[in-house]
């Protein structure tokens, strides 16, 4: 027979209190065009950075942007926007007069194609309403309906084709509304910042 063999119990080290989780890294801070950038970009330069003033925008801060923007009374307190947007056929904006011309301004055909994609989103949230003849009040209506509907937009290639329309308009009106985009995007991005 066999002695029997003690077993001893030996407790194990307690637990050493695990590390809390490492707080998520915070996401980079957005790069803004500067007053300048956008100056040179309304006299027809590209930048690539001035979609980052509308990038992953709320709708709310949009409104408080927008809402800013009236206040310094850049464009009209009351304005009426085409409440019907159901947009025409897209062969209809492809033979607009001005996605024509838009296409001979790029030359490069990626660049063209790119750009009218995007106008055409606003295109349709306006019912179809022809980019030549958009306020910038119009312009702010058709990104709030985007950003509502959360289109995968992109802002930089939607903001410089209007741009673009606007530049080729023979009338004042255009020059105007340039004018009056510029005075709109310096004071967003100086309220984006706060």
């Amino acid at each position: 027979m066999t002695e029997p063999t003690e077993v001893s119990f030996k407790p194990e080290a307690p637990a050493q209190p695990s590390k809390p989780p490492a707080p998520p890294a915070a996401a980079p801070a957005r790069v803004l065009p500067s007053p300048e950038e956008i100056g040179e970009w309304i006299h027809g330069a590209e930048l690539p950075t001035l979609g980052a003033l509308f990038e992953g925008l709320a709708v709310a801060k949009f409104d408080v942007l927008v809402m800013q923007v009236r206040k310094e009374e850049l464009i009209p307190q009351h304005w009426q926007v085409l409440s019907d947007h159901t947009p025409p056929d897209d062969l209809a904006f492809e033979r607009l007069p001005e996605a024509e011309r838009l296409r001979v301004r790029y030359k490069d055909q990626e660049l063209s194609r790119r750009r009218l994609h995007h106008l055409r989103f606003g295109w349709r949230e306006l019912g179809g309403k022809r980019p030549a003849l958009w306020s910038v009040p119009d312009l702010f209506a058709a990104m709030r309906r985007i950003l509502e509907k959360k289109l995968p937009v992109d802002w930089t290639d939607f903001l410089t084709a209007q741009r673009d329309v606007w530049r080729d308009l023979t009338l004042p009106f255009g020059r105007e509304q340039l004018e009056i985009l510029w005075a709109c995007l310096d004071l967003m991005r100086k309220n984006t910042k706060k």
